[in-house]
């Protein structure tokens, strides 16, 4: 596979091929100096001049959401730092943070009180996004249209352990309506089926039928689910490029969550991944089996699931009385 790097990347590789590094070494730091190039065109970063926060959630999205090894991430760490010394002997200055940046540690650490919600914080989220509360009249107005595809985000992050990647990804031939079924294919191809509850199926089904039929997504269909949405022409996008509709961003969800958490006036920093967070503890304080539920979080490996379990292990008692896994149906 051929990539297309700016000439500073190409630079540094005929730097290595130059001081006699194997191919097949170049060729793996081709691929993981690919890996961040196409994640910052994914979060339509268009400079390599990153920030810490920036960089600090690329590894976060390696570790959690792609479920690289840790020593794989921490590999991937050393070739930028390494492409970031070369860049600093000439003068360049792209990728200068990482260089003061430690790299992911080698044993996973259990999770912050800060990385997932409690019930508590669910609730009043979910009470809010359902409320008109703190809307402009203009806001008052088109809210019905998107009022259910936000809180069906939300619900496939939090209720059933999707990563942002897969709920943004979603396309219609994914979604069976008629069995309460999303089906997902993880990464390494296998079939993965989110059976989900009435309720849950009624609010995606309620959000899709809100979409006008002249941009409504076909079902069975390969365009996508979640449709983005134009404030200034008060309807769903329509992609003339792609001759669908338009598909809702990973940025777009994320300002989506940000926005919503500010107006239940909960904490800063809840995210998609607290979510996610939230399902998985819950559902191990539940009792549900470690390799169940590997399989239905789409993990590959025990390993990934480490740093829930001890999570689990420093929870105190109140902890696990506000996250209630045993009080509230998932």
């Amino acid at each position: 596979m051929i990539f297309s790097f700016p000439d500073f990347v190409e630079d540094y590789l005929n730097h290595l091929a130059s001081k006699g590094r194997k191919d097949s070494t170049i060729k793996r730091y081709m691929y993981d100096i690919h890996d961040f190039q196409a994640w910052l065109k994914q979060q339509k970063i268009d400079s390599w001049q990153v920030s810490e926060e920036d960089l600090e959630r690329f590894f976060s999205h390696l570790s959690n959401e792609r479920n690289y090894h840790i020593r794989t991430t921490r590999r991937i760490h050393s070739v930028l730092k390494q492409l970031a010394r070369f860049q600093k002997s000439y003068g360049k200055s792209e990728l200068r943070t990482i260089l003061t940046l430690e790299p992911p540690i080698l044993k996973p650490r259990p999770l912050l009180s800060s990385e997932w919600i409690t019930l508590a914080e669910e609730q009043k989220l979910l009470m809010t996004m359902n409320s008109l509360k703190g809307f402009s009249d203009q806001q008052i107005e088109t809210f019905p249209f998107y009022r259910e595809r936000n809180q069906l985000i939300v619900r496939l992050c939090l209720s059933y352990g999707l990563t942002l990647q897969e709920v943004q990804q979603l396309s219609m031939n994914q979604v069976k309506f008629e069995h309460n079924q999303l089906v997902l294919l993880d990464t390494i191809e296998q079939v993965r089926i989110i059976h989900l509850t009435e309720d849950d199926k009624d609010l995606a089904y309620t959000y899709y039928q809100r979409i006008p039929a002249p941009v409504r997504p076909r079902y069975h269909s390969s365009e996508p689910f979640l449709i983005a949405f134009d404030f200034q022409r008060k309807t769903f996008h329509w992609s003339y490029e792609d001759d669908a509709p338009k598909r809702m961003s990973i940025i777009a969800i994320q300002k989506m969550i940000r926005l919503e958490v500010k107006r239940a006036e909960l904490r800063k920093g809840i995210s998609a991944q607290n979510f996610r967070n939230t399902f998985v503890l819950r559902r191990l304080l539940a009792g549900d089996s470690i390799d169940d539920l590997i399989v239905q979080i789409g993990y590959t490996s025990p390993l990934s699931i480490k740093r829930y379990l001890q999570t689990i292990e420093f929870l105190t008692k109140q902890e696990k009385e506000q996250l209630h896994p045993t009080k509230k149906t998932l």
